[in-house]
């Protein structure tokens, strides 16, 4: 009997929450199974309609907030793919390894590269990036947090992810060639290449930041929702197949490769997902905001 009056009460009108602002792969998402609307007190007859898609209750980004993000990761991606293809084009150089390329900026053997040699290294092969960039660089794949790179943190910026790329490269020895240039270890179409590789990076990094700064100046954006968009699952990670659902939602083809390079470039500890902390990290902007 207390069910048939709650159900016929006129002060509690069954009305559905508004679909304008869900989006397009959570509603496909079979993880995510929407929950039943919970009608409102009996003191409100006019319900205020709820703001968020998400089952979970956590907030989600609004449809065109979410449509700018998948925009920023698709520039992310297409960046990606360029450093990726310049890194194989220089590992098929058979002069090529890892330990001549570092030599050429660590000039005095202590095992660790800060902002000075680098930039003094890059002027010496004729590549003359600015401070932000050399900046932006350095954040990127510096691990430790000390603002300088180890041999490691650097050849981690010139390894493909291609595992045969990459494999062919770790197992090349020194050139042991005397030079008279710093990079003439190399030969010249490699040399060529190597600069190639520094400029891709560069140019990575600015497109990456200016993708953040355009995040940032949008009125309604926010990082935590942002990253709920993601996480559909709500596993407190994004993993690659989530960050393909969320572009392809949107009509975007992302291969396995690419997903595989948007989270190969945001995961610190490579542990294969994104925690909130390292999407955090790189979506927000590194430099001043822009306006």
């Amino acid at each position: 009997m207390e069910a048939s009056y709650r159900t016929s009460s006129p002060l509690r009108p069954q009305t559905s929450p508004p679909r304008a602002s869900f989006s397009p792969a959570r509603q496909s998402s079979p993880l995510r199974p929407t929950s039943s609307y919970r009608a409102s007190s009996p003191i409100r007859a006019s319900p205020e309609p709820r703001r968020y898609a998400s089952p979970s209750r956590k907030p989600t980004l609004g449809l065109r907030d979410e449509d700018e993000l998948v925009n920023g990761l698709r520039d992310l991606i297409r960046v990606e793919n360029d450093i990726e293809r310049e890194k194989i084009t220089l590992a098929q150089k058979s002069d090529f390894n890892l330990t001549d390329a570092f030599k050429i900026f660590d000039t005095n053997y202590c095992g660790h590269l800060c902002v000075t040699e680098l930039r003094d290294g890059l002027a010496a092969i004729g590549v003359f990036p600015t401070s932000e960039e050399l900046d932006l660089f350095i954040t990127r794949y510096d691990k430790t947090g000390d603002r300088r790179l180890s041999m490691r943190e650097f050849s981690d910026s010139f390894l493909a992810l291609d595992a045969y790329y990459a494999g062919m490269v770790e197992r090349r020895l020194s050139n042991h060639r005397p030079i008279y240039r710093r990079d003439d270890c190399f030969m010249a179409s490699t040399a060529a290449d190597f600069k190639a590789v520094w400029r891709t990076h560069f140019r990575s990094e600015v497109v990456a930041e200016s993708t953040r700064q355009r995040l940032q100046r949008m009125p309604y954006f926010n990082v935590y929702d942002a990253f709920n968009s993601l996480d559909q699952n709500d596993s407190g990670r994004i993993s690659r197949d989530e960050f393909k659902r969320l572009i392809q939602s949107r009509g975007y083809y992302v291969s396995e490769k690419e997903a595989t390079e948007i989270v190969d470039k945001m995961d610190k500890n490579k542990d294969g997902r994104v925690s909130f902390a390292e999407f955090r990290e790189e979506i927000m902007p590194r430099s001043p905001v822009r306006h």
